[in-house]
């Protein structure tokens, strides 16, 4: 499904869940054009999950995380000293996904009923809990899909204790990004890296 990625209606991006056994879950149904509920969606039998449309695919694996947007594959680790924590790429499941749009509503005020509803971006990501003997992480990535713009990768983490870290970016098992990433004990600390 994300190889080949169309989206099933005029909308430029739609989710799509994909199923170990090969079946899949879209938005909205490739025939009917109905819409399907978000909350259907088997998060036991995922192997992947994101977004297709414009020809272009964002996505993740499960086991791993693992980002897969427009053919490049993006990890990350949090690095404080000489220990690496991989926040992207544990062999766990990252299965409490996330998917919304921003939208916007525009107007004429001088014009009674002239409003109608935009859709500004599309986003995909997940949350998961990391767990590092004695230090344990509350971690977030969405990738964020702007129409006019760049995609991002927002990176969010919550620490257990105080950590003076960086966060290091892959792109294709590459080293992109090296951003200084220091955490508060239970303050969360966030990273919106533009995809480049």
């Amino acid at each position: 499904m994300f190889l080949n990625p169309k989206a099933p209606t005029r909308q430029p991006f739609s989710w799509v869940a994909e199923y170990i056994n090969g079946t899949y879950l879209s938005e909205f149904d490739y025939v009917t054009k109905q819409e399907n509920n978000f909350y259907d969606i088997d998060r036991n039998s995922l192997v992947r999950f994101g977004l297709v449309g414009d020809g272009v695919s964002a996505y993740f694996e499960v086991l791993g995380g693992i980002f897969k947007i427009a053919g490049q594959m993006i990890t990350a680790k949090y690095v404080v000293g000489d220990t690496a924590y991989p926040i992207i790429g544990r062999p766990i499941l990252y299965n409490d996904i996330i998917t919304y749009k921003d939208a916007e509503f525009l107007f004429d005020p001088k014009v009674a009923g002239s409003g109608y509803n935009v859709i500004t971006q599309f986003n995909v990501g997940y949350k998961v809990k990391l767990d590092f003997d004695d230090v344990k992480l509350n971690f977030r990535a969405i990738c964020q899909i702007p129409l006019q713009q760049r995609a991002r990768i927002e990176f969010r983490l919550v620490s257990n204790v105080d950590l003076d870290g960086k966060l290091v970016i892959y792109r294709n098992n590459r080293e992109v990004g090296v951003i200084d990433a220091p955490l508060k004990k239970e303050v969360g600390g966030s990273i919106n890296w533009e995809l480049r």
